[in-house]
């Protein structure tokens, strides 16, 4: 029984020692540096780009990320996988149209921390799970994710991989949700961002 109360403390004092050596304040995210990757697949092939980060701030209070904010600037969408030029501007205009999101009218998408838990995963590096609130077109939408959290005293990063569902943002275009069968037409609701985060001690 003493073997088995000894071995979930290491477990329990494995799992929040990665928040040990986050030191409490203020952090403001490192739009210059930080970067967001974007994968999408349809039943044709696949489309992979680029979305800058505009603005943000963490906050560590007694050694845990206790908020968080994120804005994410829709009109810097970028596509790096085509590179003909005159295809890039068409596939580029059409993700900013209103079939898509409608960066006219929801020119920021924002990403609100709502929890970060520690919970260490060996085989994948992975020390956290952050729990929070996306928004896109104004929709909000419960999300979770592990991460990769780790911090200096002057600076923090999340490195992070997270799937959205875009119908649950009311992305429509080629969703067998909306249409039904599409065959060939279809593309995934599946959106897969790749999130590398600095943020700098104010």
């Amino acid at each position: 029984m003493k073997k088995v109360i000894l071995a979930l403390a290491v477990v329990a004092l494995s799992a929040t020692g990665a928040f040990a050596q986050l030191k409490d304040g203020k952090f403001n995210i490192d739009y210059k540096t930080s970067t967001i990757n974007w994968y999408a697949t349809k039943a044709t092939g696949k489309h992979d780009g680029t979305v800058r980060v505009s603005s943000g701030q963490v906050t560590v209070a007694g050694g845990n990320v206790t908020a968080g904010k994120v804005k994410v600037d829709m009109n810097s969408i970028a596509v790096t996988d085509i590179k003909d030029a005159e295809t890039n501007a068409n596939l580029v205009n059409h993700l900013k149209s209103p079939d898509f999101f409608e960066v006219a009218k929801f020119p920021d998408a924002n990403f609100e921390v709502t929890s970060v838990t520690a919970k260490a995963d060996k085989a994948t590096g992975n020390t956290h799970v952050v729990n929070g609130k996306m928004t896109i077109k104004g929709i909000a939408q419960d999300v979770s994710f592990p991460a990769k959290v780790t911090g200096t005293d002057a600076s923090l990063t999340i490195n992070g991989t997270l799937t959205l569902d875009r119908s649950k943002f009311d992305i429509r275009f080629g969703s067998e949700t909306f249409f039904g069968s599409l065959g060939d037409k279809a593309i995934s609701n599946d959106m897969k961002l790749v999130v590398n985060l600095i943020a700098n001690k104010k």
